[in-house]
């Protein structure tokens, strides 16, 4: 075994070793190439023909794993023959490597790719030299002004692209497949020795082996197809932590200052407001190329607050290439804003992505490269942690980087209340919250959004079961007040959705056993679970009244009474009972008319399945069939008072926002069902589960008898 486990353990550290920090799993070859149509006429700058000369460029790679050289031939007729020698030396003049290039196989006026086998270093300088030999029609190079040549060009004029390998794996499929080896090794290690704490192996590999399945199942949505919604779901909720880190990178923040404080806020630029920062781009059609006009010497953006401040004639553009124009008229169609540049020839491919492009006044200062305007219904936790962590990130990857965090500790939270579950109910009752949490569309389109942090949801549910399963003991009821705490005043301050179904499933499993005790005549269980649920139920209580304190403030502008009015007047009427109607706008009036019996009737009607495989036709049936189980165990005397309870409670844990919140609930069908698996379904599940379960062991033992 101990020979077998340290075997494994090598292996282990090597694969992550040459998968992590070596990255050696490597394909393909990815090269950017010059759009040709972005060239103007203009800026070619002649051949160079091969028979007169050979070409020398010096290069320098500016990413690792550079896997070829792409050269553009003309004068390049179809049946050609004889060869193109391509010769890369490093700065000693060492051969790196030497390709021959059949020109039988060469197309006319086109790419072609040189692939290399030659280990060629990032940030080193590297001479490349391209001659022809036996040919009996030479190609030439094209020449072209340096603005379109690419970063990895150090000397020469020539039209040439560079191409790399790209990873086999994307970090977040090497973190989770650490993740899993990682369990893999803990599980080793707990069945191969016998030492004190073993146990505690035990569990860290089932929690962080769990944390893995949900998390990839969250990070990829791999194994439902019918789940359209997974891409782009709540993009628009998520723009608002997006909106706070793309203004940080562009060192803005909120202009007013009363403003300050808030941790969300809406973001645009010359794209338009960040809706969905997957999809946004500048206009491209016949006659405009990435916001640039193909005919004219003019730029094409969305009309928004902040190109409305940038665009008025006088003021300048300075393109990423350096070069800078006057704005010398303004038009619009209603949408777009047109503004038309003096001189001629601008171009994406010459003048590069309007992205780095910076606006300058009559007196050449700098404008704002952005607007941010503050989103005043929450205190916007959630934006300021992940604005710092973007920070540590860097540049790339940013989004989803923060998206896989989000699905780990959203799935670490659900292996812990499953990890509670078993320890204090049974594997039954755990295993169907893991499958549910595992497959349900709406937890696995939740989990990743920056936005809603479905994590924060569930952190309460989780100290809830440990206080249930420890009750016994007065230092971890003092823990669990301490976290309930910190939990809810930390999800009140990522926003109040769902706070009363977030605070129910806190109290959750205390009530099911206070119901128990009071079934089984328990008066001291009794006292201690009154006790407790009262204590923790202030405690939650008093950590949402910490996040209104910490929030109202910004919104009253340091008048704490004005914010409190103003949250209840502008924030809770709205997601409540309604309001007047002549205070919000036609839109929300709707919501406010409906009555709860309508809204209590649309969410018995799923608009997806329930989890992978089981329609969402049947979940009236999956509400029904624990009712007449229970039914039946009540005409024989033998109702489980305890699951009944649980039924009951978590069936109105999700009601309570679909009553209390109506109008939001009226309006938020593409999102709210969420509620349901707040314990309601799993719980349906395990009724059934367990009822079978049951009927198989009285059977067995009928037949053993």
């Amino acid at each position: 075994k101990k020979t077998f486990f340290w075997l494994a353990s090598v292996i282990i550290i090597l694969y992550m070793i040459l998968m992590g920090p070596m990255d050696i799993f490597r394909t393909g070859y990815f090269r950017e190439e010059v759009d040709l149509s972005q060239i103007l006429e203009s800026d070619y700058q002649g051949e160079i023909d091969l028979a007169d000369q050979d070409y020398d460029m010096v290069f320098s790679p500016k990413k690792p794993y550079m896997t070829g050289i792409e050269l553009y031939f003309k004068n390049q007729p179809s049946k050609n023959s004889g060869e193109i020698k391509v010769n890369i030396a490093d700065e000693k003049g060492n051969t790196k490597d030497t390709v021959l290039i059949d020109l039988s196989t060469v197309r006319g006026d086109s790419w072609y790719k040189v692939y290399t086998s030659a280990d060629l270093k990032q940030g080193q300088k590297y001479k490349l030299t391209v001659s022809a030999e036996n040919c009996e029609v030479t190609p030439h190079l094209q020449k072209v002004k340096r603005s379109y040549l690419p970063a990895e060009n150090v000397e020469g004029d020539a039209l040439i692209s560079f191409a790399y390998k790209h990873p086999t794996f994307t970090f977040q499929n090497k973190a989770l497949i650490c993740m899993f080896l990682i369990a893999l090794w803990l599980f080793l290690a707990y069945k191969t020795f016998d030492i004190k704490g073993k146990k505690c192996f035990g569990i860290a590999a089932v929690i962080l082996f769990m944390t893995t399945v949900l998390a990839w199942n969250y990070e990829y949505n791999s194994i439902d197809s019918e789940n359209k919604k997974y891409e782009g779901f709540q993009a628009g909720s998520e723009s608002l932590v997006l909106g706070m880190i793309y203004a940080d990178k562009d060192g803005e923040y909120f202009r007013n200052e009363s403003d300050a404080g808030f941790g969300l806020g809406g973001y645009c630029n010359l794209k338009g407001w960040l809706r969905n920062s997957r999809t946004d781009n500048y206009i491209t059609n016949d006659d405009w190329y990435n916001g640039y006009s193909r005919t004219e010497c003019a730029i094409k953006v969305t009309m928004n607050p902040y190109s409305l401040e940038v665009a008025t004639a006088g003021n300048w553009i300075q393109f990423a290439d350096g070069s800078k124009r006057e704005i010398i008229d303004i038009s619009d169609d209603g949408t777009n804003i047109i503004m038309k540049l003096d001189g001629e020839g601008i171009s994406y491919g010459k003048n590069g992505s309007l992205d780095n492009a910076i606006f300058l006044n009559a007196k050449g200062e700098q404008f704002h490269k952005s607007l941010l305007q503050a989103y005043t219904s929450q205190y916007g936790l959630q934006g300021k942690v992940f604005k710092h962590l973007a920070r540590l990130i860097g540049n790339r990857g940013i989004v989803s980087n923060l998206n896989l965090l989000c699905c780990v500790i959203t799935a670490f939270v659900f292996a812990v209340i499953v990890v509670l579950l078993a320890k204090k109910y049974n594997e039954i009752l755990a295993v169907c919250f893991f499958v549910t949490f595992w497959l349900s569309p709406w937890i696995i389109n939740f989990a990743r959004n920056l936005y809603w942090v479905e994590f924060t949801w569930f952190i309460p549910m989780a100290v809830g079961i440990f206080c249930a399963w420890k009750i016994s003991s007065r230092k971890c009821r003092i823990a669990s007040y301490v976290m309930a705490y910190i939990a809810i005043t930390a999800k009140c301050l990522c926003g109040y959705e769902y706070i009363s179904v977030i605070m129910m499933g806190l109290i959750a499993f205390l009530l099911a056993d206070l119901v128990k005790a009071v079934a089984d005549k328990d008066k001291d269980k009794i006292k201690l679970e009154v006790r407790t649920i009262l204590i923790i139920g202030i405690v939650a209580v008093c950590g949402f009244a910490t996040a209104i304190c910490m929030h109202a403030p910004l919104r009253g502008n340091g008048d704490l009474i004005a914010g409190i009015k103003s949250i209840f007047e502008h924030d809770v009427l709205r997601r409540t009972v309604g309001g007047d109607l002549n205070e919000f706008s036609a839109p929300y009036w709707d919501s406010f008319n409906a009555s709860v019996w309508t809204v209590f009737c649309q969410y018995f009607h799923f608009s997806t399945e329930v989890i992978t495989g089981i329609g969402g036709n049947l979940f009236p049936i999956l509400c029904i069939i624990p009712l007449c189980i229970f039914g039946a165990e009540a005409r024989n005397k033998h109702l489980n008072v305890e699951l009944f309870a649980m039924y009951i409670i978590f069936f109105l844990t999700a009601e309570s926002w679909f009553i209390l919140a109506k109008s939001h609930s009226y309006a938020h069908t593409h999102m709210n069902y969420v509620l349901w698996y707040f314990g309601f379904i799993q719980i349906c599940f395990y009724i059934i589960v367990n009822k079978i379960v049951q009927a198989f062991k009285s059977a067995k033992e009928r037949n053993y008898k």
